[in-house]
């Protein structure tokens, strides 16, 4: 797995996806229109804290039974498709003629 980008503008896909590890919230944005909001040379994680500024839990320290901000980057951490793959790509296409009975 190539290493993990630390400015925006190495970030590999036209779609930047957001999730949360702990609760059901999640987002995607368009590389271009973050780069231009937020400029291409800003570091991942302060994006990233940007972009939760909202969440109720972003900013509070990690203790053993309070709940924190668990915003990533699904697409970075192994996902099985990038989110710009075209959805022709990502479909089974089936092959006319199939196995041949024996016998």
């Amino acid at each position: 797995m190539p290493p993990r980008p630390s400015r925006l503008s190495d970030y590999p896909f036209v779609v930047v996806r957001l999730s949360c590890s702990y609760y059901p919230r999640r987002g995607q944005y368009r590389l271009a229109r973050l780069a231009e909001r937020y400029g291409a040379d800003i570091g991942i994680e302060h994006m990233l804290g940007l972009l939760a500024g909202d969440c109720p839990w972003h900013g509070r320290k990690q203790r053993k039974y309070v709940p924190t901000c668990g915003i990533y980057l699904p697409d970075l951490e192994g996902a099985p498709r990038p989110p710009d793959l075209p959805p022709a790509l990502g479909r089974l296409v089936a092959i006319e003629g199939g196995k041949k009975k024996i016998g």
